[in-house]
């Protein structure tokens, strides 16, 4: 039962005549001014009836059996006779509502005087001749029909529902001819029992889509009409558009019961003396506010400032009143209890006529939303893994920081630093310790700043520093080389002991760039320059960094094109064994030659290649041309061996590696236990049961497999035995260090022993020297690579190599000659 404690403005200001009357005592206890106006009484005398005084003698008992029976929402409609002020009687047509008013249980009436449409019908029931004039004017339908069901006659308004322009053009049409023929059916059957039994049809409803394409609403009536000898010769009816009644009723229960259900507190307000005075409040309003109805109603609304006036969305409020027109504002309220919420409120006014007589308001506590904003703009300034400021807030800072600098002409780093393998760590021992590995770089990081310098977490393992110079001591390199320091200090995880390394770049303001952007783009390359420079250092940006800029652009603009013009070519390195000598195999490497920048070395193509995706085309092409050209051999005669292609991180990558190879062998028609992969061991780590599948799977076929570079890499010895590997290649740094530092030579014989106890055959590359040769055999070294026996060479010249059964000829390499 929908709960009323205050009457709405749609109740006061009804067209129809509405009251309210105590369901106990029968007594009317709220009357809007149409009712007063149609009835006669002034509100007084109203308010002394009951509803037992509005209805003649003769109806008190149909009307008690009425209330007895009434359902307890929306009663039956129906036609009663009311009895008015000066004593005349009308007929009207009723609809009520239970609802509880001021804590009473209570109806509410809304009453419709028919008396034209009752007077109509009676004087065409008695009379032979229908009074043209008198219907016409009726904002009803009327028509009458004959026994054959044919139409005898109407008024205009029922002509114009036909669609016809005048009565005349409805003579002798059935409803078959009409807008509401697939109701002709229905509608004959209804006439022909009225003019069979003489019993009428009253108030019942139709609905229909007229030609403005919107859903109306119909009563109809309709009567038997007596010939003069008192026979039925015909019917007479009426069509009454109650759409816009049947609107009202809905639209006053829906606003009662949408008010009243409202999650958002509604107060109406009553201009009164100048001022503003609160005549309602919402069931909602109570539970935000801890105010009871009777608290509020009659009192000020500005109560809920409870004295903080000091807002500046009062001066707007106020000024939308004063103007008479609706407005939002956000104020701080405060509830019974003296507790802050944040309000944000719609006031509208309510006219009557021109003048405005009420102000409706609309509240929403927005407390919880301002929290959550204020929580949203941290998040979206701050890094949620590390709570370091994030790339917008960091760029914010750069900014401002800048304007400080020009102003004061002060200086300013920004330094770009970037975690070394990161990644293979985060892969291998797991993204919750990776997570704490950069929380812990994180603060490290914060450690060594000053209060007004600045660290944030761009994303990744990449972090970006701002330091302002404006602070004694100024700002010297070494601060860079403390950072380099703090982040390689080892870190204990648990049971893990993880040590990793950072490259650092860094620009310098106004030396390096006046912007943010220039500045943010000069780090990145001088960060870019430290990784490819070996990592775990701190560069300064530099203008010749430009240049090798543009030459990586160079080289990548012409390698685009290197492969389709024929400008790659394969040299082949012998690989011997230590014991006898004999060559065991050849690794092929990719050689490119353009007209017009000449052979380019692997070291400055080969890293473009890998960073465009390019590898992946150069590195089957590899492939496919190493293993024809050991099918060349085979056909020359030449005794069997291997031949290596090393294999790019990108093509390792793909779902597809291990097919693809098994196409290349089965197209050339190389046996596959003469052709041997090389792949790095960080390579290998970056998934490490996908790798163990794909290398199980060549391995399956007869592919020969072997770690590249062993030892500069990433690796856990525990997967390491999981690989089905054949060879561990001792990278040449190792092989250059062992005869001149102990702990080199430790390492070279750790890998030895590593690899035979897990059954691997061990290649030592770059060896140069005989001391170098002789150190490797003594310690069990399988077989050696380097410019001692050859340099890479043309396939010719492996040729003429096997073919004689002797070492190539070849120029003494330079002291410390960098293995190719």
């Amino acid at each position: 039962m929908q709960q009323l404690e205050q009457l709405p403005a749609l109740f006061r200001e009804h067209p129809q005549p509405m009251w309210i009357f105590d369901l106990e005592s029968l007594r009317v206890v709220a009357v809007n001014e149409a009712a007063l106006r149609h009835y006669g009484y002034t509100e007084a005398e109203f308010l002394a009836l009951t509803i037992r005084d509005l209805r003649p003698e003769t109806q008190l008992q149909e009307l008690a059996a009425a209330l007895e029976t009434a359902p307890p929402e929306l009663t039956e409609r129906g036609v009663f006779t009311h009895r008015l002020k000066d004593g005349r009687c009308v007929p009207v047509r009723i609809a009520s509502h239970a609802l509880t008013f001021r804590g009473r249980p209570c109806r509410v009436v809304l009453a419709h005087d028919i008396s034209d449409h009752m007077d109509v019908e009676q004087a065409l029931y008695n009379s032979e001749q229908v009074h043209r004039r008198l219907i016409d004017t009726l904002p009803h339908q009327v028509f009458w029909k004959g026994l054959d069901h044919r139409y005898a006659g109407c008024n205009n308004m029922f002509a114009r529902a036909a669609r016809l322009q005048t009565p005349a053009e409805v003579v002798g049409r059935t409803d078959d001819e009409f807008p509401w023929a697939h109701n002709a059916a229905r509608i004959r059957a209804e006439d022909a029992e009225i003019m069979r039994t003489g019993k009428p049809l009253l108030d019942y409803e139709d609905q229909m889509v007229e030609a403005d394409g919107l859903l109306h609403i119909y009563v109809i009536n309709k009567m038997a009409l007596y010939g003069k000898d008192g026979a039925i010769v015909g019917l007479l009816g009426t069509i009454e558009d109650v759409t816009a009644r049947k609107a009202a009723e809905q639209s006053l229960r829906l606003h009662s019961s949408a008010v009243a259900a409202s999650m958002n507190p509604i107060l109406i307000t009553r201009c009164a003396g100048g001022g503003h005075l609160v005549d309602y409040v919402n069931p909602a309003f109570t539970q935000v506010t801890g105010y009871a109805a009777h608290e509020i109603i009659g009192q000020d609304p500005r109560l809920l400032q409870a004295g903080d006036d000091d807002q500046p969305a009062l001066a707007e409020l106020r000024a939308a009143l004063d103007e008479q027109r609706p407005a939002t504002v956000v104020l701080r309220n405060y509830r019974k209890d003296g507790s802050l919420f944040w309000n944000e409120v719609r006031v509208a006014p309510v006219r009557t006529g021109s003048a405005v007589t009420h102000w409706v308001g609309v509240m929403n506590d927005i407390t919880a939303n301002r929290r959550y904003q204020s929580e949203l703009e941290y998040q979206a300034n701050h890094d949620a893994l590390t709570g370091l400021p994030n790339r917008n807030l960091f760029h914010d800072r750069l900014e401002q920081a800048i304007a400080f600098a020009q102003r004061y002409g002060h200086a300013l780093w920004v330094v770009f630093v970037d975690l070394d393998n990161f990644k293979i760590i985060n892969d291998t021992l797991g993204h919750g310790v990776g997570d704490q590995l950069l929380q812990t770089v994180a603060q490290r990081l914060s450690a060594r700043l000053r209060a007004s310098d600045t660290v944030a977490r761009l994303g990744g393992d990449e972090f970006m520093l701002l330091m302002l110079d404006h602070q004694e001591p100024h700002l010297a390199p070494n601060a860079l080389d403390e950072l380099l320091a703090a982040v390689a200090t080892p870190v204990r995880l648990g049971s893990q002991e993880v040590a990793l390394t950072c490259s650092v770049g860094a620009s310098i303001y106004p030396r390096d760039g006046t912007t943010a952007a220039e500045l943010l783009r000069q780090a990145d390359l001088a960060m870019y320059r430290a990784k490819a420079a070996g990592r775990n250092q701190r560069l300064f940006y530099a203008p010749e960094m430009e240049a090798e800029l543009t030459e990586r652009a160079l080289i990548e603009r012409h390698l685009r094109f290197a492969l389709q013009r024929g400008e790659l070519a394969l040299h082949y390195q012998p690989r011997v064994d230590l014991e006898n000598g004999r060559v065991t195999g050849v690794e092929a490497l990719a050689r490119w030659l353009h007209p017009d920048l000449g052979l380019v070395a692997p070291a400055r193509f080969i890293p473009v290649a890998e960073e465009t995706g390019l590898i992946e085309d150069i590195g089957n092409w590899v492939l496919r041309e190493a293993c024809l050209q050991n099918c060349r051999w085979r056909a020359l005669g030449l005794p069997d061996m291997h031949v290596a292609v090393n294999v790019s991180a990108r093509q390792f990558a793909r779902a597809d590696f291990a097919r693809g190879v098994l196409a290349v062998l089965e197209e050339t028609g190389l046996p596959p236990h003469l052709l041997e992969l090389e792949i790095t061991e960080s390579l290998m780590m970056h998934d490490v049961g996908r790798a163990v599948q794909t290398l199980a799977a060549l391995k399956k076929v007869g592919v020969k497999l072997s770690i590249d570079d062993f030892g500069t890499g990433y690796s856990s010895l525990a997967y390491l035995r999981h690989f089905p590997l054949d060879f561990l290649k001792i990278d040449q740094s190792f092989v250059a260090a062992m005869l001149s530092d102990p702990s080199g030579a430790a390492i070279v014989r750790a890998i030895i022993t590593l690899g035979h106890s897990l059954g691997f055959a061990i290649i030592a590359e770059g060896v140069e020297t005989e001391e170098q040769r002789a150190h490797l055999r003594a310690g069990g070294c399988n077989e050696m690579q380097g410019y001692l026996f050859s340099r890479p060479v043309p396939a010719d010249d492996i040729t003429e190599l096997l073919s004689a059964g002797r070492p190539l000829a070849h120029d003494e390499p330079p002291a410390g000659a960098a293995h190719p």
